[in-house]
Parts: structure tokens; sequence; C-alpha cells
């Protein structure tokens, strides 16, 4: 059984570290190591931890942040709003 996108969210500190599938291109992110969160994956006793600890040793999956964090939302013509 997987988890709900985003599950990984819970298990993790920091909230602007993402966990990405690298079969899937992304825009405007840079990659960071992989074994800082394993470890903390580790660590956790949630029972979807070592989904997400065998999809980052065997490179299915890759720790990333964002490289610009933006909480306005807007498209060309538009009000600004938040969401």
């Amino acid at each position: 059984m997987k988890p709900t996108p985003g599950y990984y969210r819970r298990l993790l500190s920091d909230p602007k570290i993402r966990i990405a599938f690298t079969h899937t291109p992304i825009v405007g992110c840079s990659r960071i190591d992989n074994h800082t969160v394993i470890e903390e994956l580790k660590n956790s006793t949630d029972e979807f931890a070592d989904y997400y600890i065998t999809g980052l040793e065997n490179g299915e999956m890759q720790a990333i942040v964002e490289n610009q964090y933006q909480q306005d939302y807007y498209a060309p013509g538009e009000l600004y709003f938040k969401s």
C-alpha cells in the first residue's frame, strides 16, 4: 500500500524539503543530499517511512528544495491572492 501524496511532510522536520519521483521532471528546485533525509526517516516509527527510505536509496526518489519559496500565486492580468 502506498501513502497519499505529500504524506512524507508529516515525517520530516523541515517543511521546505520535498521528496520527488525522479521520473518526473521538476523545474525550479535543487537536489539536496538524500542521506540526511534517510537518517531522519530511519528514526521514524511510521509505517510508510520504509517506503520513502527504499525510494531514496534506490534512486526512484530524490530529496529537493524549491529555489524560490513564494506564497503568493498569480496569473498575468490577475490580482494577487493567497492559497
